[in-house]
This record gives C-alpha cells, sequence and structure tokens, in this order.
C-alpha cells in the first residue's frame, strides 16, 4: 500500500490502528494537549486553515497599511512624524479593528471544534466550524472590536513615545506607555478566558466580561505563562520590524499558530472551569477528555447562563 506523504498527513490525518480505549486518555490537562496534538493534528490543521480565512484580510492590510506608514515617514524628523502620528495610527490599527472583527467571528468556529477535539467527541470538520460560528460570533466579533480597539491605543502610544523620546516628558510618558502595556497583557488574558467560555456556556456579554476578568486575577502568573506560550508563535514575529518577518508570521498563522493557540487555551481554560465553574454547576463536564471522565461523546456541550 501506498504511503502517504506529508501534505496528505496533515491534511487528512493520520489513520489510527486500533480505537482508542480508556487507558489510552490523558490524566492531566497537560498530557491531553501532547495527546490531541499526537491524536488529531490532522484534525486541527485542517480547522487552522479554515479560521485562517477569516484573517486574511486583517493580514494583507497589515502588511500593506505597514509598509506604507514606514515608506511614508522614512527620512521624516521628530516633528514631521508627530504631526502625521493620528492619521497614520487611524490609517492602520483604526482601519484594521473591523477586519479583527471578522477575523475574530471565525475564531468562534474552530474554538467550538477544538473543544469537541479536546472532549473526544466526533468533529466534522465545515459541520461543526460552522456551528461555533452560528453559536457564537457576535460575542466573538465584540471582543474583536474592544481588542482592536486596545490594539489601536497601544501603538499610539507606542509611536508616541518612540517619537518623544528625547523630550522633557520622556520619563512621564514612558511610564504611561508601561501602564498601557501592563492592560494589554491584562486584557490578552481575559480575552483567553473569554474566549474559551463564550463557546461553552450562555452569558451575556457583561457576565463573560466579569467572569473572565475574575479568572485573570485568581490564576494571574499562570494564566501570564500559558498565554505567552499560546501566542508565542505569533508574537515572535510580530514584533521584528521586517516585512519578510511579517509575511513569515502571517504563514505560520495560516498553518499551524492558530490552532496551536486555540487548543493551548482550550485545554488550560477547561482546567480552571472545572474549579471554578463545572465542580458545582456542571459535573458532567469535569474532567471531559481526561480518564475517568464521563463519556458524552455525542453530547452538544452548550451550558445555561449561570
Amino acid at each position: 500500500m501506498k504511503k502517504k506523504g506529508i501534505i496528505e498527513r496533515l491534511v487528512m490525518g493520520k489513520k489510527r490502528d486500533k480505537d482508542l480505549t480508556e487507558n489510552d486518555l490523558p490524566s492531566t490537562r497537560f498530557k491531553q494537549f501532547a495527546f490531541v496534538f499526537r491524536t488529531r493534528f490532522g484534525v486541527i490543521f485542517r480547522l487552522n486553515l479554515i479560521s485562517a480565512l477569516f484573517f486574511l484580510p486583517f493580514m494583507a492590510w497589515d502588511i500593506l497599511a505597514g509598509g506604507y506608514v514606514a515608506d511614508f515617514v522614512a527620512g521624516m524628523t521628530a516633528e514631521e512624524r508627530f504631526s502625521h502620528l493620528i492619521y497614520l495610527t487611524l490609517l492602520q490599527y483604526g482601519t484594521e479593528i473591523p477586519l479583527l472583527m471578522l477575523g475574530f467571528s471565525g475564531l468562534a468556529g474552530i474554538y467550538y471544534a477544538v473543544r469537541r477535539v479536546c472532549w473526544g467527541q466526533s468533529v466534522k470538520i465545515f459541520a461543526d466550524f460552522g456551528k461555533g460560528l452560528k453559536q457564537s460570533f457576535v460575542q466573538f466579533m465584540l471582543l474583536g472590536l474592544m481588542t482592536g480597539v486596545i490594539n489601536l491605543i497601544v501603538n499610539y502610544f507606542v509611536q508616541f513615545v518612540l517619537i518623544t523620546s528625547e523630550s522633557a516628558d520622556a520619563l512621564l510618558w514612558a511610564l504611561a506607555l508601561t501602564i498601557v502595556l501592563l492592560l494589554a497583557v491584562i486584557w490578552a488574558i481575559v480575552l483567553m478566558f473569554a474566549l474559551a467560555q463564550s463557546s461553552l456556556y450562555k452569558l451575556s456579554f457583561p457576565k463573560l466580561l466579569l467572569n473572565s476578568f475574575m479568572f485573570t486575577f485568581k490564576r494571574l502568573f499562570k494564566s501570564l505563562a500559558v498565554c505567552f506560550i499560546a501566542l508565542l508563535p505569533l508574537l515572535v514575529f510580530a514584533f521584528m520590524p521586517w516585512l519578510i518577518a511579517r509575511i513569515i508570521g502571517c504563514c505560520t498563522a495560516i498553518v499551524f499558530s492558530i490552532g496551536f493557540a486555540v487548543t493551548v487555551q482550550t485545554v488550560y481554560c477547561h482546567g480552571v472551569f472545572d474549579k471554578f465553574i463545572n465542580a458545582k454547576s456542571y459535573p458532567d463536564f469535569v474532567g471531559m477528555g481526561l480518564a475517568g471522565s464521563k463519556d458524552i461523546t455525542e453530547a452538544g456541550g452548550e451550558a445555561e447562563e449561570q
């Protein structure tokens, strides 16, 4: 029998020699992540490709607008750059807000499908992606809106401090920038919990944000580490000033980084939810996908608002 090529194995997934048993299931969330990537990588790869389609307009515009801005300010003095700062920030990052909202709507599909993967449920790529999209896209787009606004504010402050770094007020603005960056980091963690919750529970948007802030500060440092690991394949290219680095970062996101981040965050967040939500309100959800958990292979797994 002809052996599969690497591309075919990525797209179609690895054929199992036998059905999984209770003894094959992981016993911890950390092992669950490795187990999912080892046994269901083909599914996550295909889900990544679909969700990346929603981010393609954002990726393309970010590269084009970033290149235009870099060429526009080349050779300008600090005073000239400052006079154009608001205009250029709105041109690049303001116009990216609706594109981020579109991209985040696609995350609703992959979060739902990856959750089913982690729980050991069967996954129909397009059907489950579409179900997740229909179920949660409004809240995901609102989270994309908030992320886009925060992205605009952070980038404005970064450029402001860089331009005014030699002024008398540089120290003050650097302090302001530090605070803004800390808030951006906090938002990244809040966003991680919000996306995972929206895909699992039926919550009003204010309650979704409130819960997410609560989880963030209950597990701040561990959540920070997990969030950093999840986003590292994206961050390593995002902060490089070269165009080729941005293009490589986009290509990485298209084939791998989105699915990797969603899986890492889903596995971790569900462990947190088990302790603070599921143990009391949804005992059937506790430890789903782990050895010893209840078998709800075909359950919808969608919880009502508490």
